[in-house]
């Protein structure tokens, strides 16, 4: 789980850690509050601004005061007389008193004072006294002391609640709404004079999403950079409090953290996250259709374990780099690098039954995936199968160490499988092996890979065939090894596929050379029965041309043109030497016409 960052939750915690009896207490007090809520918070006005629902500090506790008070301790204190004097006002007036018989006893003889000196003593006397308007002030201040209410058992708890009711996130000071993120918790949450508001929806009947109202189930809370509105590329973003909340599965955005309005929320399923370093230095994009947030984080380390986040909130990961790698039509297309750095081809292990692993040598799952892994790659290495290890400091930077470090570190699981550049394995930077391997068969959380010791089983023809979560021990699935291990390999796909174009090509160039005779012989039989129509169509007009010498001469004259057309047909069907259509010609009505003399 992420650190949650922000002023609510720092007061969440402060609330968690007092005492049981004081949060029963405070739970107890928010009934109360929320049952009189019409007559604790009523219409105040705040820097000229009216607050509809508010109370102030003084007054909440006066409320809690008298809640807390029994009956029969209230009447009590309504019985006893008001002492009109405290023990020193006493002690004053007993001193007066005394000083004032002295002066009405009768003086002897020493204590008489002469005349002349009588009066330098009324001088000094006149001099020490008090100035009327002194005076006056010292009264005011007696009556104001007297007023002041004495602290009870009971007004101190009622204090104590209120700070705890602003703890709970019961209650918010209304200045809260001001953005200040890095401001120091108060050493009192609750003065005479603050305006508060309460947060309950039992009691503001509010439909807006708070950061209290979504602290119960955040597993990520924290302030970044946003790149938002028109110059947004050239601004390194606005400050944005955002909230992942695993229960509602929902990213929100707030302006502050104490904001009591939502910015923008999205529902993580119906989304994806990428990486995106080309606006931010370590730069995180969330997509929701036509919109889409971009927001950027203060280290790599950060950046993967926001993009963790949200995927464990439901977000889907989508992949945006080495889009060529994904392309590739099997995996000995691919290349990467080895332990000295030198360029390894994938194509070294064609017809072999390849498994992928990417390892590290700092977490919890390495004491056994590395032992399984060897015993796999021992026992059928004879039969095709290779074990290819990546390691990767991705995730919680469990795997630190150099290379030297990391060959050194696998000598105790005796380890004799290749190993191959320390690289990530997710991002910008992924290396086309795991962008490929992904793209073909993703996990839970789209072509992303969640933690150390995922693993990937490539069949002979270099085709992925399944993946496993790093949870799945090596040797939990040798059955499936077994099976890849027993197909053999079929043959080279590109020869297959080109095979096919040929023979394709073949079978096209033979369908267009028969179709060409076809047309070729369609063209000719037009051209014919073209000229033949032509020839025939002369004689006609030739003899309508020919008047007739009276009526009789009409059916001889008609059988001869007749017979002429039918002569003419046929030797214009003999020169062309179209025979086929000779009888065509021969059966053609042929009209005639004969004009009358």
């Amino acid at each position: 789980m992420s650190e949650l960052h922000g002023r609510v939750f720092a007061r969440q915690a402060a609330y968690n850690a007092l005492a049981d009896d004081l949060r029963e207490q405070t739970a107890a007090a928010q009934t109360h509050l929320t049952e009189i809520k019409a007559d604790a918070f009523t219409q105040h006005h705040a820097a000229l601004v009216k607050v509809s629902q508010s109370i102030r500090g003084k007054e909440l506790v006066d409320v809690l005061e008298k809640w807390l008070t029994p009956k029969e301790e209230a009447k009590k204190e309504e019985d006893v007389p008001v002492a009109s004097e405290t023990k020193e006002e006493e002690a004053v007036t007993e001193e007066k008193t005394a000083a004032l018989t002295e002066e009405e006893a009768p003086k002897t003889e020493e204590e008489t004072v002469l005349p002349e000196d009588a009066v330098k003593v009324k001088e000094a006397v006149s001099k020490d006294e008090t100035p009327k308007e002194e005076v006056k002030e010292e009264k005011k201040k007696e009556k104001k002391e007297k007023k002041a209410e004495k602290p009870t058992v009971f007004r101190d708890r009622a204090k104590k609640v209120a700070e705890a009711l602003v703890l709970a996130g019961f209650i918010t000071a209304y200045k809260d709404r001001v953005k200040n993120y890095l401001a120091d918790a108060p050493k009192e949450f609750v003065t005479d004079s603050e305006l508060y508001i309460p947060l309950s929806e039992a009691i503001t009947d509010s439909k807006d999403t708070t950061v209290w109202s979504v602290v119960d189930g955040a597993i990520y809370a924290g302030q970044l950079k946003r790149k938002a509105g028109v110059f947004a590329a050239f601004t390194q973003g606005k400050d944005v409090y955002i909230v992942a909340n695993e229960k509602t599965n929902k990213i929100y955005l707030f302006e502050s953290d104490v904001a009591r309005a939502s910015v923008a929320e999205y529902t993580a399923a119906e989304g994806f996250v990428q990486y995106d370093n080309a606006h931010f230095q370590f730069g995180v994009k969330l997509v929701y259709g036509d919109k889409f947030e971009l927001l950027n984080l203060v280290s790599k380390d950060d950046q993967e374990a926001f993009v963790n986040t949200l995927l464990n909130v439901g977000v889907q990961y989508r992949e945006v780099y080495n889009l060529a790698a994904e392309e590739a039509k099997s995996f000995y297309e691919l290349k990467d690098f080895d332990m000295d750095k030198k360029e390894a081809s994938m194509e070294a292990y064609k017809g072999k039954v390849v498994l992928v692993v990417n390892v590290s040598s700092k977490c919890g799952l390495t004491p056994t995936n590395y032992p399984e892994l060897q015993q796999l790659y021992e026992k059928y290495q004879d039969e095709g199968l290779v074990v290819l290890g990546f390691p990767c400091n991705q995730f919680a930077g469990q795997e630190p160490g150099t290379h030297e470090e990391i060959k050194e570190f696998v000598k105790q699981y005796n380890v004799t499988f290749p190993l191959f550049e320390k690289h990530d394995v997710n991002g910008s930077n992924a290396r086309p092996v795991f962008t490929y391997l992904k793209a073909k068969l993703p996990g839970t959380f789209g072509n992303y890979i969640k933690w150390n010791f995922t693993k990937f089983l490539v069949d002979r023809n270099g085709q992925p065939f399944k993946r496993y979560a790093p949870k799945d021990l090596p040797l939990s699935f040798e059955d499936d090894i077994k099976e890849v291990l027993a197909k053999a390999a079929e043959p080279d796909q590109v020869e297959e596929e080109t095979k096919d174009e040929v023979a394709s090509i073949e079978s096209d160039t033979a369908t267009s050379e028969k179709k060409e005779a076809v047309e070729e012989k369609e063209t000719v039989d037009e051209k014919t029965e073209e000229k033949v129509v032509e020839k025939v169509e002369e004689k006609v007009v030739e003899k309508k041309e020919k008047p007739a010498a009276n009526v009789e001469e009409v059916a001889p004259k008609e059988e001869a043109a007749t017979t002429d057309v039918a002569s003419t047909t046929a030797e214009a069907v003999k020169t062309d030497g179209a025979s086929t259509n000779v009888e065509a010609a021969k059966t053609e009505d042929v009209p005639v016409v004969v004009t009358a003399p």
